[in-house]
């Protein structure tokens, strides 16, 4: 079977729905790390995809202060950056790092974030068919 093209904005979506799916059923440490780090990947993902929309390229490192530079819209750099300093403290230590990064209400707060991101992307692409589904 030939699988189809999928795209950022999809991915991140997906990410949001991983840490959305696990986070009410957890109280395990690492379970809300892991959730963390979904939605650190969800911010990231759908930047790039904001980026490429506006027909620029975006930064290959996940240095969010790098990365949003090239984000022309306003909204979503200031929704970013009211969860920077956490999310950059997810980006390596949540997967790499041996101690605890985060705690449920850090992580449930940047879900509000992730979702609000993600309906900035899908307001700039309302015809867009191959978007697999809503969170």
């Amino acid at each position: 079977m030939k699988k189809r093209k999928v795209n950022l904005l999809e991915r991140a979506m997906s990410d949001l729905r991983a840490a959305k799916i696990l986070l009410p059923i957890s109280s395990d440490d690492v379970d809300i790390d892991v959730c963390a780090y979904h939605c650190q990947q969800c911010i990231e993902k759908t930047i790039k995809f904001l980026i490429e929309l506006e027909g620029k390229e975006y930064s290959a490192r996940h240095d969010m202060d790098v990365i949003i530079e090239d984000l022309s819209d306003e909204t979503a750099v200031a929704l970013v950056k009211s969860v920077m300093s956490r999310v950059d403290l997810w980006i390596s230590s949540t997967r790499y790092g041996s101690s605890i990064m985060s705690n449920k209400r850090q992580v449930e707060q940047v879900i509000e974030v992730c979702d609000q991101l993600i309906q900035i992307a899908k307001s700039k692409i309302p015809n867009m068919v191959n978007l697999k589904s809503d969170l």
